[in-house]
């Protein structure tokens, strides 16, 4: 089995000792649930800005792990309303609606024990 590696980023801090921000192992990068909230803690009220946020931070550790969004696989993403789907969908395909072979995506909705958040995302990423 190939080494697995933490991937941590100051531009993420993250506050568990019992959950990696990221995952390297082989060629595959697989990022936690990132939220939208900014670095300190506060959330935005609005979807399209937690939206923007989350997938700024797992870019972020895709990078720290030597992956890209370019390189994601697969998406499954967490919203708390229904209602905000066009809104987050708006946002996503600002990073994934342009590529060749956009990733695989489930999307739920969620009741989040935190409630400001609004949306969360996790990835996996092959790396070439």
């Amino acid at each position: 089995m190939p080494k697995k590696e933490k991937i941590v980023t100051e531009l993420v801090p993250w506050p568990s000792d019992i959950v990696s921000p990221g995952v390297k192992c082989g060629n595959i990068v697989t990022v936690s649930g990132q939220v939208g909230g900014a670095i300190g803690g506060a959330y935005p009220n609005d979807v399209k800005a937690q939206v923007k946020l989350a997938i700024e931070k797992v870019k972020a550790i895709l990078e720290a792990g030597g992956a890209s969004l370019d390189s994601v696989v697969m998406c499954q993403n967490y919203l708390k309303h229904n209602d905000d789907f066009s809104a987050m969908n708006e946002v996503y395909t600002e990073y994934f609606g342009k590529m060749k072979v956009p990733p695989s995506r489930t999307t739920v909705t969620v009741d989040f024990s935190d409630p400001q958040i609004l949306f969360e995302i996790n990835v996996m990423a092959i790396i070439d």
